[in-house]
């Protein structure tokens, strides 16, 4: 028994492993940004 690995199969998933990494980085980015807007002067309050 053979086992034949498709390129494009792989490419396919590889790229959408990236696509989900990169999507899930920029929506924490996102999200950290809105924080830090919205509770910037709070938080700085509490150190200062």
């Amino acid at each position: 028994m053979s086992t034949q690995h498709d390129p494009l199969k792989l490419d396919q998933e590889n790229a959408r492993f990236a696509a989900t990494g990169l999507a899930i980085w920029l929506a924490l980015t996102v999200l950290a940004i809105i924080v830090l807007i919205l509770f910037g002067p709070a938080i700085s309050a509490v150190f200062v």
